[in-house]
């Protein structure tokens, strides 16, 4: 063995070893299998990866070492939106933009990304060493992969389960589509609001309301008030003429309206609010000659849009409101009321501000038309599985987190107005009706077509629809493949933000396409942060890619990392500033053993980890310990492979170790890894090595050393499998503690 411990040459041979070939499956019935989280082809890997793939890695390897057939579906994810922001970034850094080539050649382009990508990640998997077999992988784009979206699509539409709806979405007016609430961020912030006197028709009396967005007042169907608010008894069937527009708006009397906020009468536009809609939609609200009217019809229901795709005010805009920027419109309507005498007061407020996570763009709900879902069906099912034990929470306590979503659940928009990734599969004649098919001409077969021209749907699919399907689909879905044996699968790892976006919609789809439930735990993580408790993000600039905390990174190369392609403008200084305080000397080499050991101990049931570099600094020096303990120890002659106990101090040692691997295992089968690292810690370097290697030492006898340390590389494998392996192969020689073929 080399005197000293040089993790990154011992790891890059083992990582090329397991990457060039897959784990030897035992002939058993009796399986552990898992789906990768597919990570986004937007560059590369980030700290939340590394942290799930380590806990990942670590169970297939436990559970392989432990006599089952192990199966880890690995591939990646086409992330419409993310990757297409990431090309368009590249092209306005050169000049153009995605109109410049049109649709195909565009999405040529993304591929072209894609590739690259690709290739970052997976090379960085690799090097993190995780068991998988790279001839299963997946891309959510695939050919085959593609067949299932469809056809979960069509069937879904012809069980009218999926219809087209003119309904209100998040809007981002940058990258002009709808976006998931998963994609909004809000921003709490200090603001304003303003009371307004809304008059009263055909009378001299007026309603204060107070709004935070009097730039949409153009779009108001009515003013709320609570019934049991003395104040506003005497107006509640009276119409306001709204101020600018003319239309004659209903003053309705609805206990939604909080009697204690702002002056307690509430302007209703349910074009531009999703509470709002809900409340326009409860009463019908429609516009007939100027005058808006209640109905007891749905149907009747009629929100009225005044923003176009880019957030400026359209027709429904009166002049010289008409045609500007929604911040620019505010501006102009508060200059006019105040003209007018009716802006009664403005006040500071704090404001939660909707933005569009990629493209910090404020948020704007606005109705269009979109593709939906019908889940509450799908969920109720769902829901069943976890009531009944089938699907079960590690911790038990998301599983109230779990409902909340899901007992609350919406349709489901699922249509996106980007280039890349699935196109709807639905055709448009020139009357507007439309057609859903496999392809054109099965749509034209389907439904006795004749020769008549057909357009298909310019949207394509939310990415969360085709993960959607990730669990039976990465496995061969709707053929067989890995299907039949390995599923449902035994364990999902993912973090708490995706519960209901990818994990409960997994949930979903799997019963409604195999009738089976998707996987049977769910071990759920909490984010990683950076020391100061904040979110990972490339725009605070906080980023740590795990490759180089394995091979360390001088501070130039680092800053230049954290600066490049940022969506953001004017953000670059900042980020270099932060960084070189942060990092003045760069980062150090800790190689992977240290970083999944660091990861296990952190990997704690909170919802917020913290990662800092002092505790990995700490499973450096436990890499080196586990190193001249086994060098030590290989200076003595290998008596025998069995371990029998020949003093106090050998049967001391066993015991330990009995209670200790009792104790690890069952930390393993709670997933508290947590638990279970600080155990591997404490026993190797306080009790193996501060104690019963230097009692060997004391007594000279020895036989039992060589025993104990394979005892514990077999052990510790699943935890730091690079150091292990390497230390087996030099000492004993007898073969992978994986079982390679």
């Amino acid at each position: 063995m080399e005197a000293k411990y040089f993790p990154i040459q011992i790891e890059e041979k083992w990582s090329k070893v397991w990457a060039d070939q897959a784990l030897s499956r035992p002939e058993t019935d009796d399986y552990f299998s898992q789906i990768i989280p597919p990570p986004n082809v937007t560059g590369t890997l980030h700290m939340g990866h590394s942290f799930q793939y380590a806990i990942m890695d670590f169970y297939t390897r436990y559970h392989h070492m432990n006599g089952k057939s192990s199966y880890w579906q690995v591939g990646t994810d086409h992330a419409g939106i993310a990757t297409q922001m990431v090309v368009e970034n590249n092209l306005r850094n050169e000049g153009q933009s995605k109109d410049d080539f049109g649709r195909e050649q565009f999405v040529e382009k993304v591929w072209q990304w894609k590739e690259f990508s690709e290739d970052k990640i997976t090379s960085q998997m690799k090097r993190l060493g995780i068991t998988v077999d790279w001839d299963k992988y997946r891309f959510t784009l695939d050919d085959n992969y593609y067949q299932g979206v469809i056809k979960a699509f069509v069937e879904l539409y012809r069980k009218d389960k999926i219809y087209r709806g003119y309904r209100l979405v998040n809007w981002d007016p940058s990258l002009k589509t709808a976006v998931s609430d998963l994609e909004v961020v809000r921003q709490e912030k200090d603001g304003l609001i303003w009371h307004i006197a809304y008059p009263i028709a055909e009378s001299d009396e007026s309603l204060t309301v107070a709004t935070t967005r009097p730039e949409t007042m153009f779009g108001d169907m009515a003013v709320a008030v609570n019934p049991k608010d003395e104040r506003y008894k005497n107006f509640i069937g009276k119409y306001i003429e709204l101020p600018f527009v003319g239309r004659k708006i209903p003053v309705i009397g609805d206990e939604y309206v909080d009697m204690e906020f702002g002056t307690g009468c509430l302007k209703i536009t349910p074009g531009h609010d999703f509470n709002d809609y809900e409340i326009g939609k409860k009463y019908a609200l429609h516009e007939v000659d100027g005058i808006v009217n209640t109905s007891n019809n749905l149907e009747d229901f009629a929100p009225i849009n005044i923003f176009t795709d880019e957030a400026f005010s359209n027709e429904n805009v009166p002049e010289p409101f008409a045609h500007l920027d929604r911040f620019k419109v505010r501006k102009a309507v508060l200059e006019e009321l105040q003209n007018k005498g009716l802006l009664v007061k403005e006040e500071k407020h704090q404001i939660s501000v909707p933005r569009g996570e990629r493209s910090n763009i404020v948020i704007e709900p606005k109705l269009s038309f979109q593709w939906y879902v019908k889940t509450q069906e799908m969920a109720k099912k769902a829901n069943d599985t976890v009531n009944n034990g089938e699907v079960v929470f590690h911790p038990g306590n998301w599983v109230k987190t779990y409902f909340n979503w899901m007992d609350n659940i919406q349709d489901w928009c699922i249509s996106r107005q980007i280039w890349w990734g699935h196109r709807i599969p639905a055709w448009y004649d020139d009357e507007g009706n439309v057609y859903v098919g496999f392809d054109e001409a099965e749509v034209r077969t389907h439904y006795q077509l004749d020769d008549r021209k057909l357009t298909q749907e310019e949207d394509v699919l939310d990415t969360w629809f085709s993960s959607s399907l990730w669990s039976f689909g990465s496995l061969g879905w709707p053929e067989e493949s890995e299907l039949e044996k390995y599923f449902p699968t035994s364990l999902l790892v993912t973090g708490f933000d995706i519960i209901f976006f990818w994990v409960a919609r997994m949930m979903m789809m799997s019963l409604e396409f195999t009738g089976k439930v998707p996987f049977k735990d769910v071990y759920v993580t909490g984010l990683i942060r950076d020391e100061n408790g904040q979110k990972m993000s490339k725009s605070k600039g906080n980023i740590i890619d795990p490759i180089d905390l394995i091979y360390g990174i001088d501070l130039e190369d680092l800053v230049a990392k954290r600066t490049a392609n940022l969506m953001q403008e004017g953000l670059a200084e900042k980020i270099e500033r932060k960084t070189r305080k942060q990092f003045p000397n760069g980062i150090e080499s800790y190689g992977t053993d240290a970083l999944r050991m660091t990861f296990f101990s952190l990997a704690t049931h909170t919802k917020d980890i913290s990662f800092e570099l002092g505790r990995l600094k700490g499973y450096r020096n436990f890499c080196n310990k586990i190193w001249n303990a086994a060098r030590f120890i290989n200076n003595y002659p290998k008596v025998s492979n069995e371990f029998v106990a020949k003093n106090d101090s050998d049967k001391w040692i066993e015991d330990e170790f009995n209670k200790v691997s009792a104790q690890i295992k069952k930390n393993i089968e709670e997933y508290r890894l947590d638990f279970a690292m600080n155990e591997v810690y404490e026993f190797f370097w306080g009790k193996f090595c501060d104690r019963y290697i230097e009692e060997c030492k004391a007594s000279g006898e020895t036989s039992n050393l060589h025993p104990m340390l394979k005892k514990l590389l077999t052990l510790m494998h699943p935890f730091a499998p690079f150091i292990t392996e390497e230390i087996n192969e030099l000492i004993f020689n007898d073969g992978s503690l994986m079982e390679i073929d």
